[in-house]
């Protein structure tokens, strides 16, 4: 059988602290098939771009591309419709965030599995966490995967480019959407493929757990809160749009959770405060998604 190459995308903003241990983590864990780890910086205003400069001389294989607007959709839709047409040979396409650290030789082994499988995902499976327990479950019954680590077949990234389906820039509840898109082969139907997402016991990666006692920590908790409370009302509106007319930026669709008063639907009083926070700031932003910055030749 022919030798397959990968790619690895690693998704960046403002990871002063973490972005060493996991470049280090990256390299330490892959092998001669990979052809280049990819870290799109995006919207960065800490010294995350600095240390990954000085990190190249080092790692040949490290390419570091900066994005003006700070949005993951932006950036995941960057490297899939303007980046992997120039790796003709990769065949699998690693999707990481920069605040983790990898299982041992974890990349050529999920590159294996997903080349040798019928499915066009392999998840990453977490190995630490509170939670670990829950979300280990989520990926082997429900065929769940996360932003932290997955893979994903080049036949299924042309067919999203075949397709022209993009991530709204502004989406707060990714994994959710990239899940169904995958599960459903972009149909958004109810009902789930088989043979979309495959994975490995104790193939994945770790977190250090969020303290109580800092600052910081209590901070990234409270964003991620009003991220996926958020996300759950703007996945409602969009489940009622057909595919080919989702919005490209998810602006005016967070005004009509304004308008329409959705956050009340929330029960729980922290949460509800946290969301009409986060919603309130995404609207004074206004639109993110600007086409001769956000998209390449389309």
């Amino acid at each position: 059988m022919e030798q397959t190459h990968y790619n690895i995308c690693m998704f960046a903003y403002n990871e002063e602290k973490h972005i060493i241990d996991s470049i280090k983590s990256v390299f330490a864990n892959i092998d001669s098939l990979c052809q280049q780890v990819f870290v799109l910086a995006n919207g960065c205003t800490d010294n995350t771009v600095a240390l990954l400069l000085s990190m190249q001389a080092s790692y040949s294989r490290l390419c570091v591309i900066e994005l003006d607007i700070g949005d993951k959709c932006n950036a995941w839709n960057h490297y899939v419709h303007c980046m992997t047409q120039q790796t003709p040979n990769v065949a699998t396409h690693f999707f990481i965030d920069a605040d983790v650290k990898f299982t041992p030789h974890v990349f050529p082994t999920l590159h294996q599995q997903l080349q040798t499988s019928p499915c066009v995902v392999v998840a990453g499976m977490p190995v630490s966490g509170r939670n670990k327990a829950y979300y280990q479950e989520l990926v082997t019954d429900r065929a769940c995967f996360f932003g932290n680590l997955y893979g994903m077949s080049q036949r299924f990234v042309e067919r999203i480019k075949q397709q022209a389906f993009y991530l709204p820039v502004g989406l707060n509840w990714i994994d959710s959407f990239l899940t169904k898109a995958v599960n459903t082969d972009l149909s958004f139907d109810p009902h789930n493929r088989p043979n979309r997402v495959t994975y490995l016991q104790g193939h994945g990666y770790y977190f250090a757990s969020l303290s109580p006692f800092s600052i910081d920590d209590l901070a990234l908790y409270k964003n991620r809160i009003a991220r996926y409370e958020l996300g759950k009302l703007q996945e409602i509106i969009l489940d009622t749009i057909p595919l080919p007319e989702w919005p490209r930026d998810m602006h005016n669709i967070n005004l009509t959770i304004d308008a329409e008063g959705r956050v009340d639907s929330i029960t729980h009083p922290i949460k509800k405060w946290l969301v009409k926070q986060r919603l309130q700031k995404l609207l004074k932003q206004g639109p993110k998604y600007i086409p001769e910055v956000s998209s390449c030749a389309e």
